[in-house]
């Protein structure tokens, strides 16, 4: 898909998948679920390069939080 000239930082979530680990059909359920922020314009989702590595930074954390977590319940089991 072009980007349809609306705003040069719009990416389709096809375009936005080849800049994530994510397919562009994840990409799709999560702003479906409204839990990545994206515009539907049409049939089609858009998404900005700004709230897409937001969404990113999140995961990054929240992982970053999870591990911390277990990483605490290892060591009381050790």
């Amino acid at each position: 898909m072009q980007n349809l000239g609306l705003n040069p930082e719009l990416l389709s979530l096809r375009e936005a998948s080849e800049l994530t680990p994510y397919s562009a059909d994840y990409l799709n359920l999560l702003a479906r679920k409204g839990k990545i922020r994206a515009t539907k314009i049409g049939r089609d989702w858009l998404i900005t390069k700004a709230d897409l590595f937001e969404y990113l930074k999140y995961q990054q954390n929240e992982s970053q939080q999870r591990v911390s977590v277990i990483s605490k319940y290892l060591n009381l089991l050790m």
